[in-house]
């Protein structure tokens, strides 16, 4: 294995050769560089980097002549192109000098082997885990990375080795996979025999490459205190560990780099890993915001000088998530702007360091930083005696999850004849009101809430938040169950009538609520939590505001959506989905315009299934993009072979909100529309209003990029929201769908003011109009009447199969 010496050693000799091609490029951009902005613009960035990662690597001159002429090129903004050729000459080539003289000079990169010690001062015995799995690959890594935080793991692969390997090893817990071999409760049934045995109080937590209620029945039942799911999420993994141990084993400070410049983030990669830091890096704002849940860093370096969004950006975006807010930022950069340098200290109290930062001056930086961060945070726990988050929560000051179970566990340890009680609470449609107001309306609105929860708090209440926007409250005051349900009506009723306002509107609020009685039989605190999720997860399934009371059949019904889910995942591998097609035609004239594809589940045993059995579950398991992806490529398909005897025919097909926010959907949808040689216009995205307010941040930017693409855009189900008339603004739609329950309402009502309004609304945005559910000749009549362009409906056909589309003769008779 190299040395830490052996290793900088290495990345200055890769370094010290891609030196020749910033040689070489430089030779290339100066020939025009005075006339071509952009060919200035790419030496200014040059010089920047090697500013910034020179003296790191050893080559001081190098930093300060590629800094002396960033810092001409800053000034130049205004120079003709006779001053800038002489303002730059000197500089430029005195770099190129440099450059030179770097490439043949064999200069050590100055770094002490004594920086590289680990940054924890005190030493502390391994804690001894035993892990049972047959996949040895998967138990290498794992042990590899328990080891990194002070915990010694011995494998075993044979599952019926445990009792003996148990008492050979003496271990404080147990990573038992449930997994053997193809035997799906092979683990689960061992551990079951050893505790029958045994009876040792040994922590048992499970692994499984699969999810089912099946599999964690038989976790709980063997013992197991905790079940998780592959690939392994460690954090957790730790934060159990330490929980059910109550032992705080050497941890590795973890640290995240971004930085866009790759030689510099090897570099200080190497130089952290060595002195045993846990380090993460990213060359983009966008890579290190996906990485902060994963690494949960202790301490941020933020290069301010990065392309698409700088580093006093992301510091901006970072602050702006609550579970992210409290991390240290550093922020480094090459340049002297003092401006730079306040807005860095407004975001991170004066932690601002300038580059070339050489690697002994970044070990004494981060470790000076990560040292204090973590003695202020263990000082907390260790005065109260627990690891876990306890401080009230930092936006509504309620109490943390951990006070309310602990109060719970007590109650249900206490006699009492009172009847005791969890609710939980969620805001509906939080997430929209974000959205439409901003996250600082949406706090004001927790605050709110969170008032509004207290008043009503009883003597032996307990009020917590969860996360965003969940609240849970714990209650022992009521003698029957009449009276909390008419506390909790009363409760929940008040939230019901917040109405906030804010600079876009008024936002009135309603909640879901999940109810859970404790009985005889209930053991724990989470026991009734798990009951209470159980019971809001079926109101915020309803189709407005409810209170649900968990009982036998709310599990029976959890039971009965997870196997749903399985099965639909089962029938997408297995194509089990197809398209229906129904026509929609000219009002006028009869003519076929084109078919909307609608998706049907073929089940093998109850035939055709319509989306309402399938559509919503498959939105709520966030796999409806898998069928979306599905029916595209049925639709482009068919489309291409329709299109030989009708070449303007189109097909449009609805989107789901987590298509849009699927950055790989458009180029799928461009893919599938190559291969089958199709004209993106022929193809028409339905959009509804749900979608659009679901998250427009991202649906915005890619429904502009689907337009810029060519393909055509329906806004569906116009009206039936109240915000629909922004997002005519706000898209570039080329169809308005009128929802058959305006059609209805005229029929019912023969009242016309609003189709008419809507029709000509349509056309003044120069769009087709095109009405949806036409069932009854006189409708047809009354929208030629007003104007309407297209029309589908079961006045003209109902959805079919293609064969049947052809069948009946629509692309012939058309």
């Amino acid at each position: 294995m190299c040395s830490a010496q052996e290793k900088l050693d290495k990345l200055r000799i890769q370094y010290q050769a891609h030196l020749a091609d910033y040689h070489g490029r430089l030779n290339a951009l100066w020939l025009n560089a005075t006339a071509d902005k952009g060919k200035t613009e790419e030496i200014r960035l040059i010089a920047h980097k090697l500013a910034g990662s020179g003296q790191a690597y050893g080559f001081r001159e190098l930093s300060q002549v590629a800094k002396e002429l960033e810092s001409v090129l800053d000034a130049s903004n205004n120079f003709s192109k006779k001053e800038l050729r002489l303002a730059l000459t000197e500089p430029f080539n005195e770099l190129l000098r440099v450059l030179k003289h770097c490439l043949e000079k064999q200069t050590p990169v100055p770094f002490s082997e004594q920086s590289l010690v680990h940054p924890n001062d005190t030493e502390q015995a391994d804690i001894n885990v035993l892990i049972f799995d047959d996949d040895e690959h998967f138990s290498a890594k794992l042990t590899q990375t328990l080891a990194n935080y002070g915990y010694q793991a011995t494998i075993e692969t044979d599952i019926t080795k445990l009792e003996t390997t148990i008492r050979e090893h003496e271990p404080l817990a147990l990573l038992v996979d449930m997994d053997f071999y193809g035997q799906r409760f092979a683990g689960a049934n061992q551990v079951r025999l050893w505790r029958q045995k045994d009876g040792a109080p040994l922590p048992v937590i499970f692994i499984s490459q699969h999810d089912s209620f099946d599999l964690r029945l038989a976790a709980v039942r063997a013992g197991g205190n905790h079940f998780l799911t592959k690939p392994l999420d460690v954090q957790k993994l730790i934060a159990l560990l330490r929980s059910e141990l109550n032992l705080a084993p050497a941890e590795p400070y973890r640290v995240m780099i971004v930085d866009d410049d790759r030689h510099l983030l090897d570099l200080y990669d190497s130089i952290l890993t060595d002195a045993g830091y846990t380090v993460s890096t990213g060359t983009s704002a966008e890579a290190a915001l996906s990485l902060l849940d994963q690494s949960q860093p202790e301490l941020i370096l933020v290069d301010v000088n990065m392309p698409n969004c700088d580093g006093i950006e992301l510091g901006r975006i970072i602050r702006q998530h609550e579970e992210f807010a409290s991390i240290p930022l550093l922020f480094i950069s090459a340049s002297n702007d003092t401006d730079i340098e306040l807005a860095c200290a407004r975001l991170t109290n004066d932690d601002f360091i300038h580059k070339p930062i050489e690697p002994w001056r970044l070990l004494m930086m981060v470790k000076s930083r990560v040292i204090r961060g973590r003695q202020l945070r263990t000082g907390v726990s260790n005065l109260t005696g627990s690891n876990a988050d306890i401080a009230p929560d930092s936006l509504t000051g309620l109490g943390r999850l951990v006070h309310l179970k602990s109060a719970i566990d007590k109650t249900l340890k206490s006699s009492t004849d009172n009847t005791i009680a969890l609710l939980k609470i969620d805001i509906r449609n939080f997430h929209t009101i974000n959205n439409l107001h901003g996250q600082h309306f949406g706090d004001q609105v927790l605050q709110q809430v969170a008032w509004q929860l207290t008043q009503y708090l009883q003597p032996n209440s307990q009020l917590c938040r969860e996360h965003n926007d969940e609240f849970m409250l714990f209650t022992a005051d009521f003698t029957s169950q009449q009276a909390l349900e008419l506390y909790l009506t009363k409760l929940v009723g008040a939230i019901n009538e917040i109405s906030l306002i804010s600079s876009h509107g008024p936002a009135t609020l309603s909640v879901d609520a999940g109810v859970a009685l404790a009985t005889g039989k209930t053991v724990n605190s989470d026991e009734l939590i798990d009951n209470a999720d159980m019971a809001l997860f079926k109101a915020k399934r309803l189709s407005g505001p409810k209170v649900v009371y968990f009982d036998q059949s709310v599990k029976e019904e959890q039971k009965y959506r997870f196997n749903l889910e399985q099965n639909i995942k089962k029938a997408l591998d297995k194509d089990e989905f197809i398209a229906v097609y129904q026509p929609i035609i000219c009002v006028k004239t009869g003519a076929l315009f084109g078919f909307e594809a609608l998706a049907r589940w073929d089940h093998p045993e109850r035939g055709l299934l319509t989306p309402n059995e399938f559509i919503p579950p498959m939105e709520e398991y966030g796999i409806i993009s898998d069928l979306t992806a599905s029916i595209i490529k049925q639709v482009t398909r068919q489309l291409s072979v329709w299109q030989s005897s009708h070449p303007d025919l189109y097909i449009s097909f609805n989107l789901s909100a987590l298509d849009i926010q699927q950055p790989k959907f458009l180029k799928v949808l461009d893919s599938q529309v190559e291969a089958c040689n199709l004209d993106a216009k022929n193809l028409t995205l339905e959009i509804t209003e749900s979608l659009l307010l679901s998250d427009w941040q991202k649906a915005g930017p890619m429904l502009d990029a689907l337009s810029e693409s060519g393909f055509s855009l329906a806004l569906d189900d116009f009206g039936t929201g109240y915000s629909s008339l922004s997002y005519l603004y706000r898209i570039n739609a080329d169809k308005l769908k009128i929802d058959r329950s305006f059609i209805q309402y005229w029929s019912e009502t023969g009242d016309a003011r609003l189709l008419n309004t809507i029709v000509k609304l349509g056309h003044l945005m120069h769009m087709q109009v095109i009405a949806e559910g036409i069932e009854q000749q006189e409708e047809l009549d009354f929208l030629g009447r007003i104007g309407c362009d297209q029309y589908q409906g079961f006045l003209s056909a109902r959805p079919m199969l293609a064969e049947q589309v052809v069948k009946a003769g629509w692309l012939t008779k058309h």
